[in-house]
């Protein structure tokens, strides 16, 4: 039996975290530790473990999709999914393009957000199934259609990751950044611009549940 209350995970404003609720055969909830760290091995924690995740920005012309896929199974749940490449799509306006370069926290080379639509939603999240391997996954289509990319975070040529679950907010990060590179897969002339599709994870330590009644 598990119990997870989720408004107790919550702080004021964006704030997200990583919560792990294991309750004993005599029916008193327990806290537990689970991994405390996301990076390009499989994601496996030791029980069944909720992370809420935050879209931050993309950029780029491909239309991006991201989400997780139970490496047992092969089965893929979709966290977050661009509705139109970039915030400008369909404006006319010209877009400045800045390719092979990092640009996270600026406006150049076709910045999609939430609040200029590029997705709609700014929080997701997934539960983990304890001792299950998953990995994040990136799918990614380019204005014609004509090329279709999928990437997985197992390699360090398509995700970057930065902080701890609930390491709070060191800087700009809260959480554990992961950023992407959406040509991440070997090959000539590879660039290494992590800004394709950034999402942030976690935040802050568990909550424990009080005992049940």
């Amino acid at each position: 039996m598990r119990q997870m209350k989720r408004k107790n995970f919550r702080t004021a404003g964006f704030k997200w975290l990583l919560g792990a609720i294991a309750v004993g055969f005599v029916g008193v909830a327990t806290p537990v530790h689970a991994e405390d760290m996301f990076g390009n091995e499989a994601v496996q924690f030791p029980v069944d473990t909720t992370v809420e995740f935050e879209f931050k920005e993309s950029h780029g012309a491909y239309l991006s999709t991201l989400g997780v896929v139970n490496l047992d199974t092969g089965e893929q749940t979709v966290l977050f999914q661009e509705v139109k490449p970039y915030d400008a799509f369909g404006s006319g306006q010209p877009q400045s393009s800045s390719p092979g370069q990092n640009n996270i926290g600026t406006a150049i080379d076709f910045l999609g957000t939430v609040d200029g639509g590029a997705v709609q939603n700014r929080l997701s999240e997934y539960t983990f199934k304890a001792n299950t391997r998953y990995a994040f996954y990136l799918e990614s289509v380019s204005p014609t259609g004509q090329t279709r990319r999928s990437v997985r975070s197992t390699t360090n040529l398509a995700a970057a990751f930065n902080g701890r679950l609930d390491g709070g907010t060191n800087e700009e990060i809260t959480g554990v950044r992961i950023a992407w590179d959406d040509a991440g897969l070997p090959q000539p002339g590879k660039d290494e611009d992590f800004d394709d599709f950034v999402i942030e994870a976690g935040g802050f330590p568990p909550v424990p549940c009080p005992p049940i009644r």
